[in-house]
């Protein structure tokens, strides 16, 4: 509130050096405007403070409001009038003629229209900023929650897919559950405490990659599945959003090796140059098991939602399954401002 009193306050002030600066130049007494002018500043104060109460109780009704505006600097100009009757003229102004209803009316009008005019327009100036932060407010608040709500979705899909992992293992009574659960453990005080924050160093995101690839190697034998990976960063500390890229390498391991009954093989590169990110991750498909092409899961689909929230225009994903038995997702990010 006080800041706004403030503004009006310089406003006025303002307006009222400017015009009596402006008719001084016709004798050099800038005293004698400084006092005249300030005079009628109460006059042009009511025709604005008129005119904003009016179109704040009528701006949907144009024809009511156009007429109230009228109507708020008629009166100002007569409350002008008079005080130059009674006092201004007479005391300050001897030597001029003045008569009361006459075309040099149009003068005190057009001062009162000028003043309510610029204060309009400085009032609707500054709505509208008020108006553009507080959509601007709103928008960051919607994205930030909806990305809580990804992340919120993508912790337990992620954690589903390993327990099913470990599940599996379990049953068999493999020497490697235990390996798996500790390693599932790093993982989820990962998930847990470092996906709160909004960005993590890009080489923190490619280690939670490297633990997922240990972490699923544990259920494969050597001679069934083949992993390679390429990670090549200039600049390791390249924020990024957490868990990012990691249903990229979950949709490669579940529905390219986990389905493939003979040799399977999955490649991982990610490569940041220039603030541009390549991520692209292949794995094979066996032609004579696998399912038709299906839509992107929930992992894929996460994915491409984040993406738009967090870098629009400035993100690709692409996947698909080729005739040769490859499925391929492509994945490239601008980081440039």
């Amino acid at each position: 509130m006080k800041y706004r009193w403030g503004l009006h306050l310089a406003f006025w002030l303002v307006y009222w050096f400017v015009y009596a600066y402006t008719y001084s130049r016709y004798d050099g007494n800038l005293g004698k405007y400084l006092w005249t002018e300030g005079l009628q500043m109460p006059a042009r104060m009511v025709a604005t403070y008129a005119s904003f109460w009016w179109l704040d109780r009528f701006s949907g009704k144009t024809w009511l409001a156009l007429g109230g505006l009228v109507l708020a600097n008629f009166i100002g100009a007569l409350l002008n009038r008079l005080l130059k009757m009674e006092y201004i003229v007479p005391v300050h102004f001897p030597d001029a003629t003045f008569i009361f209803w006459s075309s040099v009316m149009m003068v005190d009008m057009f001062d009162c229209v000028l003043a309510s005019g610029t204060a309009l327009s400085a009032r609707l100036f500054f709505r509208q900023q008020e108006s553009l932060r507080r959509e601007e407010t709103l928008r960051s608040e919607k994205i930030a929650a909806e990305l809580q709500a990804l992340k919120s979705q993508l912790q337990p899909h992620f954690l589903f897919n390993t327990l099913n992992n470990i599940y599996a293992l379990a049953r068999i009574k493999s020497d490697k559950t235990a390996p798996v659960a500790l390693q599932l453990a790093q993982l989820l005080r990962f998930v847990l405490y470092e996906t709160r924050k909004p960005t993590i160093a890009l080489q923190e995101e490619v280690g939670i990659l490297e633990d997922y690839v240990a972490l699923e190697r544990l259920r494969f034998d050597e001679d069934r599945l083949q992993i390679e990976t390429h990670f090549e960063l200039d600049d390791p500390q390249q924020p990024i959003a957490p868990l990012l890229l990691l249903p990229l390498v979950e949709n490669a391991f579940k529905h390219g090796a986990s389905e493939h009954r003979t040799e399977a093989w999955i490649r991982l590169s990610v490569v940041l140059k220039n603030h541009e990110l390549r991520v692209q991750v292949e794995n094979s498909v066996d032609l004579q098991t696998a399912a038709p092409p299906r839509p992107d899961g929930i992992g894929l689909q996460n994915l491409r939602r984040q993406l738009e929230l967090l870098y629009p225009g400035k993100s690709q994903l692409e996947t698909g399954r080729t005739e040769s038995g490859i499925y391929s997702a492509n994945l490239y990010i601008n980081f440039v401002e």
